[in-house]
């Protein structure tokens, strides 16, 4: 389903963000490195075409749009790393990967109630 698909980009996006705020924080006392940051990506788009129906017979009306793929795009943030920001940023990524990842399973429950085969 394509609103699994969206979910997991945006999981696959959380998880390249915390491994650049870590860089941030190891980086923090080495003179002149910049901290870094992914580039915020439109996931709000990339849902809304996930919910389209999609054209699975020749009759069938093809849908318009793209799918919305994921590009991940590093830039640079700031002068001088500030450890209370990057730990704010750390923990802010945490909790959006958590709540993906109960999305995720909220999901996968109704569709196993759909099937008959109960939430489990």
């Amino acid at each position: 389903m394509d609103v699994f698909r969206a979910m997991g980009q945006k999981m696959a996006w959380l998880a390249e963000r915390q491994k650049i705020l870590a860089q941030n924080v190891a980086n923090s006392d080495t003179p002149n490195y910049r901290p870094q940051d992914l580039a915020a990506e439109d996931f709000h788009a990339a849902l809304s075409s996930a919910g389209r129906m999609a054209a699975t017979q020749p009759g069938h009306i093809q849908p318009s749009g793209g799918q919305g793929s994921v590009t991940v795009k590093v830039v640079e943030k700031g002068k001088a790393v500030l450890l209370e920001e990057q730990m704010a940023k750390v923990s802010e990524t945490a909790v959006d990967y958590q709540l993906m990842t109960n999305l995720y399973r909220k999901h996968m429950s109704m569709l196993k109630t759909a099937l008959g085969r109960g939430g489990q």
